[in-house]
């Protein structure tokens, strides 16, 4: 299939959402640690090269366009931006999700980025666990991990989900329109990623083991490396959302994206460009091995080859990784790598934190 993103009618062109619209900016907090600096930096060279914004925040101090280098680290703010804040447009005013497990900033803090309302809520579903756009009727659309709803009965004697009767009202999404994935012990930005409504990337493991092959065939030397490629693959091929997607009106196309826990193109960033095209930032695997640098060859030549739509590409390493940085999560030791031995910095967030560039990234949708 390859899809053409322009065909498709745009019949609210004012939503505050997650598809992939027209946006202003992004947003970054929390970035403290050299390795997580060299994102930032990536990301603004990615941003100017895409006429957009950067804002970081990154110790509660106020929203600023400039990186901090001399900051004292500290463990207050997640760097998970994504899974923090949400842009979104709530009762006609441009308003701040903030989930209060963090300090809140109040609308003063927030000028660099706009005028916007600070909604504080305990009730915040992950960034990474949820989308929204508009279908072609212009209505409101939630695509969300069952992961993060509760229903009525559980929700009453634990309170600690949200119902779906509570997204509705949170979002303004008619409860008809928000669909829910069965769970699975991943993020839904970690296997799915909406590219404009209703096309949807999904990530295929059937996919992965053919990129696979013309891996060996490449590097038939590399067995070991393989073959934990292929094992990693071939325990999970049963998981697919496909046909979920598929009921819900959305039209799924696989890709081969998330190969072990340090490698996924799919946990990425898509957004409309000043052209009317697709713009896609998503995690690299430069400065780790050849094998995995050709992986991202192939899903680049995938990923044009499926959506005539896409212009950009961007892939975020944040340079080498350095095995003595301490993670900054725990900040007095170095802990040892889940991932791969050699890697690069987002590779190691991905391996050891659980998440990549979409979810250190939260999109700040264009005014009109």
């Amino acid at each position: 299939m390859n899809m053409n993103i322009n065909n498709i009618q745009q019949s609210n062109p004012n939503f505050k959402g997650y598809d992939a619209i027209k946006l202003k900016g992004f947003y970054m907090q929390g970035l403290i640690q050299p390795c997580e600096k060299r994102i930032f930096h990536e990301m603004k060279q990615i941003a100017q090269k895409e006429g957009l914004d950067l804002f970081i925040n990154q110790n509660n101090t106020g929203v600023k366009t400039n990186l901090l280098e001399n900051i004292l680290p500290d463990q207050k703010l997640s760097i998970w931006g994504q899974d923090r804040k949400a842009f979104i447009k709530k009762n006609n005013s441009n308003t701040i999700l903030e989930n209060t497990c963090e300090t809140i900033l109040n609308e003063t803090d927030f000028k660099p980025i706009g005028q916007y309302k600070i909604l504080a809520e305990k009730y915040i579903p992950r960034g990474g666990n949820y989308y929204i756009g508009y279908n072609n009727n212009g209505e409101k659309w939630l695509l969300l991990n069952a992961a993060e709803i509760y229903d009525k009965k559980a929700f009453n004697e634990f309170g600690d989900k949200p119902t779906k009767e509570l997204f509705s009202t949170l979002f303004e999404i008619n409860p008809k329109n928000i669909f829910v994935i069965n769970e699975f012990f991943t993020d839904l930005d970690e296997v799915i990623r909406p590219i404009g409504y209703p096309y949807v990337l999904v990530n295929n493991y059937s996919e992965n083991l053919k990129n696979i092959k013309k891996l060996e065939q490449k590097f038939p030397e590399s067995k070991e490396l393989i073959k934990k490629l292929r094992d990693y693959s071939e325990k999970r091929i049963h998981e697919n959302h496909s046909e979920a997607l598929k009921s819900y009106g959305f039209i799924p196309i696989n890709i081969s994206a998330n190969y072990l826990n340090d490698i996924n193109f799919i946990n990425a960033i898509a957004f409309k460009n000043k052209n009317n095209k697709l713009s896609y930032i998503t995690n690299s695997t430069k400065n780790s091995y050849p094998e995995l640098e050709y992986l991202e060859q192939l899903f680049e030549e995938d990923l044009r080859k499926k959506v005539k739509d896409i212009e950009q590409i961007h892939f975020v390493s944040g340079g080498k990784k350095d095995v003595d940085e301490p993670d900054s999560d725990i900040l007095t030791i170095t802990l040892p790598s889940f991932g791969l031995k050699k890697g690069n910095t987002i590779m190691d967030i991905l391996a050891n934190r659980h998440g990549g560039i979409h979810c250190m990234t939260a999109e700040i949708p264009l005014e009109h």
